[in-house]
């Protein structure tokens, strides 16, 4: 009912101000319901909970990413040839991230000594190169993007290119069937028709989003989601068959996939979420989720961050104080890539700190604790911040009740 309400409310035109109305009321109705019920199972969500949102990484970025390299060791140097132009949200993520795989390869697998970045606008299209002297050329495997998995995203936006070596051939934006302008593709995964109808609706009011497929069941996920390579997977986690959880662990084992998952839930600590995540899961969304959240989380997550407020991620810790992993904890080797302090904000970011709070913590600027995630993101090999959670928690890097 809210899903549907809300929904309805996105497609109004301004002048129905009595319509608008009359569904926020119903809105409001069934979002009271739900607290009601999580009240009474003890589960409520608590105010603060809002989720994390950043800007999207885009190739108006580019020169920040080749002085991280350098940071790290490698002489890179950058050529922009062309006049800049606004790209789509999706074709400009997609860019970025070949330029970010191409630099990691040639710092982790060619042992390069130098490298060269090209970044060239033209004829309605973009192009995206980066070179060096290494030895050979890494696939990828190892968790990350991967150049064998950005060749496929390259092709879902039409291009050409994209593995190794890390070059590719952007146009404007990629084309729907019906000939529309599109950026992110969206799989819809839920058990109950009228969510998928609701969801659907508010996603196919925004321009730059396309819903791209719908599945009942967990099964019919991993066959749709291999079919039609969405860029982000809104995904129930109870379902028959084959739920959600055990969908997005064979998804996201599967090599070469740049496809992100978030998690649809009733309760905002459902028993699962925290084996969600550690599936793969980039964070969780509320099936209440007023719509004006939905779209931003989903264009959060696209762009490679997590959809977890620092204060649920110090829930997911205590669900793993609660039952920890059997599992012998070992460090995994690329820790030892780290430097002293990335170290020591890998282990800020498992205690649950935001980058503000980190700041405050090592007295440094906000700016530089988000260029030590980046690297420590980079170098370990994870999607975002709650994989490094888990990570640290799970290898024994960081014990819980650690202050």
């Amino acid at each position: 009912m809210t899903v549907q309400a809300s929904a309805v409310r996105r497609l109004l035109k301004p002048e129905q101000e009595r319509e608008r109305e009359a569904l926020l009321v119903v809105e409001r109705t069934g979002r009271e319901a739900l607290a009601e019920m999580r009240r009474m199972m003890g589960v409520l969500r608590r105010p603060e909970e809002a989720p994390a949102l950043a800007p999207q990484p885009s190739l108006e970025h580019v020169e920040k990413l080749v002085e991280q390299a350098r940071e790290a060791g490698l002489p890179v140097e950058l050529r922009v040839e062309g006049d800049a132009v606004e790209l789509p949200a999706g074709v400009d993520l997609t860019a970025y991230r070949l330029v970010q795989e191409g630099l990691t390869n040639a710092l982790k697998h060619a042992h390069a000594r130098r490298a060269e970045v090209l970044v060239r606008y033209g004829d309605g299209q973009i192009e995206v190169a980066v070179s060096d002297d290494g030895r050979g050329l890494g696939t990828g495997d190892g968790g990350g993007h991967g150049l064998v998995g950005m060749r496929e995203r390259v092709s879902v936006y039409g291009g050409a290119g994209g593995g190794a070596p890390a070059r590719g051939r952007l146009p404007a934006a990629r084309q729907a069937p019906g000939g529309a302008r599109v950026s992110l593709g969206v799989l819809i995964v839920d058990d109950q028709a009228l969510v998928r109808a609701g969801f659907r609706m508010i996603l196919e009011a925004e321009e730059d989003i396309e819903v791209v497929g719908e599945a009942a069941d967990g099964r019919q996920a991993v066959a749709e989601a291999r079919r039609l390579k969405p860029d982000v997977i809104l995904m129930d986690v109870r379902m028959p068959e084959v739920d959600g959880i055990e969908a997005t662990r064979v998804l996201l084992d599967a090599d070469a996939t740049s496809t992100k998952v978030v998690m649809l839930t009733t309760f905002d600590m459902d028993e699962y979420v925290y084996d969600a995540l550690r599936a793969g899961a980039s964070g969780f969304l509320l099936k209440d989720v007023p719509p004006e959240q939905l779209v931003a989380g989903i264009r959060s997550v696209a762009s490679g961050d997590a959809l977890l407020a620092p204060s649920v991620t110090r829930r997911v810790i205590e669900e793993f104080v609660r039952r920890p992993p059997a599992s012998v904890r070992t460090l995994p080797p690329q820790v030892d890539e780290l430097t002293a302090r990335e170290l020591e904000v890998l282990k800020l970011i498992a205690r649950g700190l935001s980058n503000a709070e980190i700041a405050k913590e090592l007295y440094v600027s906000e700016t530089t604790v988000k260029t030590h995630v980046a690297h420590v993101l980079m170098k370990l090999d994870l999607r975002d911040r709650v994989q490094a959670v888990v990570l640290a928690y799970e290898s024994g890097l960081v014990e819980p009740g650690e202050s």
